[in-house]
């Protein structure tokens, strides 16, 4: 694992709490995303918007194998060791243009996307993915202001991008969207990169890159990683097989409606991984009080975002469609749900996964994964509506976290030695 280890690496500014500027920074990565869905939703309407979901879907669920691959393990590991950093920066180039091609291919094979919309998903997916990069080299640095900053031109870009779709002659398109989430995060990448600390960028290409200590724990969590958007696009393609895409599209736009929710996992989630990366001295025990902490705390502001949002539906629901569609009010709750569970699960999953049970992580993140599928399947046999998916989903959700701390870091704490006192100096 890696700190800064002199003044010129250590971010400067005011004196804010860390996991505060860590969720400042996931408010304006998550207010790009939320602007763009937004404007997707109202310009495309249900099915439009269902399809962008589909292929939005997808880019998250490439963009999880890169994070844990390498966006992780740069967290995680000594970036100090040149054969590691040398492994880092190979496997990211890789993943850029892996990912870049064979979202083309995907696309032309599996989609009706035109041509042009077939390069604006594989540009997209690509940007994305160097983008995710480079934030996860600011967060591993603890440079979250510098984070703050990318996401603004981004915002500015993504919104430039935007209002020329918007303008341009005739019914908006699937594929402007496209574009703008390329450009955006083609900007987002740019500025970040040149803000990483220099001696962060330097890479020896002359040392033997140790690929096989990166992909023994890079490969657990992009296998970890995998599982949650995977599952989320096995929900939204089961939706899109029962009810169409109109469904799939009423119900992604709830989900944009409790985005705020999910701002405060997700701030408090990219905190929590290099936190606990930077902790190595410290004893599992206090590091599991952290966690519970952490996950009350999580707990706490989602369902309480998530309980304002329900309640002010009447009111802020249509400025998400543009009244071309209602929001379910039990879609919403499902989603709210949803959050919450990811809030009880995320802060035990992290840990156990940077004490070196990422095998174990990931197989309790499967299993969760198949009871949501499971109890959603049942559900639509039952006849329940496709508006109750993310509440289904949630359940399993929760008993992932309760197995992950229950089975993966308790029995370790119980044998840990527990720490020795002092002993006090006697005065005479």
């Amino acid at each position: 694992m890696v700190e800064p280890t002199d003044q010129t690496t250590r971010p400067r500014g005011p004196r804010i709490p860390t996991a505060v500027v860590a969720l400042l920074a996931q408010a304006t990565q998550t207010g790009v995303s939320f602007l763009l869905q937004v404007a997707a939703a109202r310009a495309l309407g249900a099915d439009g918007f269902g399809v962008y979901a589909l292929l939005f879907g997808a880019v998250v669920m490439t963009t999880a194998v890169t994070t844990g691959l390498v966006g992780d393990t740069l967290t995680v590991l000594d970036r100090r060791d040149d054969r590691i950093r040398t492994a880092l920066a190979l496997l990211a180039a890789v993943s850029v243009v892996a990912s870049t091609l064979l979202s083309y291919v995907g696309a032309v094979v599996w989609t009706s996307l035109s041509p042009a919309g077939c390069l604006a998903f594989a540009v997209a997916t690509g940007a994305f993915v160097a983008a995710d990069l480079v934030r996860r080299l600011l967060m591993a640095t603890m440079h979250f202001w510098r984070l703050v900053a990318g996401d603004l031109v981004s915002l500015v870009v993504t919104a430039g991008v935007v209002v020329a779709v918007l303008l341009e002659p005739g019914a908006p398109s699937v594929t402007g969207f496209l574009l703008a989430l390329a450009a955006g995060q083609a900007a987002s990448g740019v500025t970040g990169w040149m803000l990483v600390p220099r001696h962060e960028r330097t890479v020896r290409p002359w040392a033997q890159p140790d690929l096989a200590r990166v992909l023994r724990f890079g490969s657990w969590r992009a296998a970890q990683q995998f599982v949650r958007p995977t599952m989320l696009n096995v929900m939204r393609w089961t939706v899109l097989a029962v009810a169409g895409a109109a469904a799939v599209g009423e119900l992604e736009a709830a989900r944009v409606y409790v985005a705020p929710a999910m701002l405060v996992v997700q701030g408090f989630g990219s905190y929590l991984l290099s936190s606990y990366a930077a902790s190595g001295d410290h004893t599992l025990r206090s590091l599991l009080a952290r966690a519970d902490r952490a996950a009350a705390i999580m707990l706490a502001a989602t369902l309480g975002a998530s309980l304002i949002s329900v309640l002010a539906l009447p009111v802020l629901g249509p400025l998400i469609t543009g009244g071309s569609f209602d929001l379910d009010v039990v879609a919403v709750i499902g989603w709210a749900v949803y959050a919450g569970s990811c809030a009880a699960v995320l802060p035990y999953g992290s840990l156990a996964a940077v004490r070196g049970r990422p095998g174990r992580v990931f197989g309790i993140r499967v299993a969760d994964s198949v009871l949501s599928i499971g109890l959603l399947v049942l559900a639509l046999q039952l006849g329940t509506s496709t508006q109750w998916a993310p509440l289904w989903i949630s359940f399993g959700s929760f008993a992932g976290g309760i197995l992950c701390r229950q089975l993966l870091i308790v029995p370790v704490v119980r044998r840990e030695r527990p720490p020795q006192e002092t002993p006090q100096a006697v005065v005479r």
